[in-house]
């Protein structure tokens, strides 16, 4: 290919993206839900130099490599990805040990005691909710560890408190709502 078809081909390319309103969104990216003890995201996004330590090491296989949708700065960084499982660090394989942040070998993420992990929180749509829709289902609010993250409203219908919710993401992960009722969102995130 001649270098004017190249540069016609990347201009053609670059309208398209630009177009449709996808390069503002990948160059500016998107917030993220980062693992436990990740540090704030301008300092988190310069030190992790995307080795995928944490992805590889973490037992429930919910942090992901983030990918060009997420944003060119976040590009190959770990976030977590609900729909792959859910974060164990309050309850579950890494009450203990805080694995991702023992396989960090930048500092990017560290230790954090469990009492201070706030990965986010999760939104409920409720008109997705089989719950909230007249249907018997209350999945989110039996798997939640946290007490107090989710409460019952006429006993049959959850509502979630974003001030006590870890965003761990065990209720997003375990909703049975398809599309999806639950979604995990940095608001509230605390980072180091």
């Amino acid at each position: 290919m001649k270098r004017r078809s190249f540069l016609r081909l990347f201009g053609l390319g670059l309208a398209t993206f630009s177009f449709f309103g996808i390069l503002p969104r990948v160059v500016k990216g998107r917030p993220l839900v980062r693992p436990p003890g990740s540090r704030v995201e301008d300092f988190f996004n310069a030190i992790c130099v995307r080795c995928s330590r944490c992805v590889q090491i973490c037992p429930t296989g919910v942090i992901a490599t983030a990918n060009l949708g997420d944003g060119f700065k976040e590009l190959g960084t770990p976030k977590i990805d609900p729909a792959k499982g859910s974060c164990e660090r309050v309850q579950g394989r890494c009450e203990e040990q805080a694995r991702c942040a023992e396989a960090c070998p930048t500092g990017a993420i560290l230790r954090v005691q469990r009492d201070n992990v706030k990965l986010g929180s999760t939104v409920i749509n409720t008109g997705k909710c089989i719950a909230w829709q007249g249907g018997p289902c209350l999945t989110c609010y039996e798997v939640c560890p946290v007490i107090g993250a989710i409460t019952l409203f006429d006993e049959s219908r959850p509502l979630f408190n974003e001030n006590v919710c870890v965003g761990c993401g065990r209720c997003v992960y375990a909703c049975p709502a398809q599309p999806k009722a639950l979604t995990l969102t940095s608001k509230g995130e605390r980072r180091t």
